[in-house]
């Protein structure tokens, strides 16, 4: 098979994982995650855990990884990141096409996998929970603050906040271990160093969607129920 061929059929697994995965369907303990009813679109964002918050367990947390690794939010970043890096021609050795493209977004998920590998076998040796948990403040400021630091902040057993190990080592793994397969225009410090900010930035956008998810589903909620009343209004005239 060629290079090519192997690209496809790897981006064809990676897809028909992230569906499997997107379908698997789990109780929702907390009301105020609930999509009954709502655009199917909603589902396939990134949602905080659950609460009231309590103490991890070795399966979920494997649910966790496994989920969000074969996310279809994980085919979408690892699309845009090819399409991005494609438009700028970066890595240049690797040229322009349909396969190129395919190496691209190889590339960039292959580079979330390892981060989200490190982090999770890391999280197992330093009992971190990476999960997200809402800060229910009801300031902007202070919730957008908690966003920024996100990336580093786990909780420990008993629920207090801490600096994640697991986070920053996955991080700069992620970062790292992908000049293992880069061309040499993508080696050296520097480039590490755009990597890892962008690790913080997708890390901290997808935080700050967990973040205010709650909120998109109220307003979503809200639209609805205006929609249905104004409807059954006009039926009635």
């Amino acid at each position: 098979m060629s290079l090519n061929g192997k690209i496809t059929l790897a981006c064809a697994l990676l897809v028909c994982g992230a569906l499997i995965c997107s379908a698997q369907t789990v109780p929702i303990a907390d009301p105020t995650l609930d999509t009954t009813g709502l655009p199917g679109y909603l589902k396939l964002l990134p949602r905080p855990t659950a609460e009231p918050w309590h103490k991890i367990t070795e399966k979920e947390r494997l649910n966790y990884y496994v989920s969000f690794t074969f996310s279809p939010l994980a085919v979408f970043s690892a699309a845009f990141g090819g399409a991005m890096s494609q438009g700028i021609d970066s890595p240049h050795e690797w040229g322009q096409g349909w396969g190129p493209f395919g190496t691209r977004v190889a590339s960039s998920y292959g580079s979330f996998m390892v981060g989200n590998t490190i982090t999770y076998g890391a999280s197992v040796l330093f009992r971190d929970d990476n999960r997200y948990v809402r800060s229910n403040n009801p300031k902007i400021k202070a919730r957008l603050a908690g966003v920024l630091l996100s990336p580093y902040v786990a909780h420990s057993n008993d629920g207090q906040r801490r600096f994640s190990t697991s986070s920053f080592l996955g991080g700069v793994g992620q970062a790292g271990l992908p000049l293992e397969w880069s061309p040499r225009s993508w080696q050296g410090f520097k480039n590490v160093g755009v990597s890892y900010l962008i690790w913080y930035g997708e890390t901290a956008g997808i935080n700050f969607a967990r973040e205010f998810y709650t909120s998109v589903l109220r307003h979503s909620k809200n639209k609805s129920r205006n929609k249905t009343l104004a409807a059954n209004t006009a039926s009635k005239k």
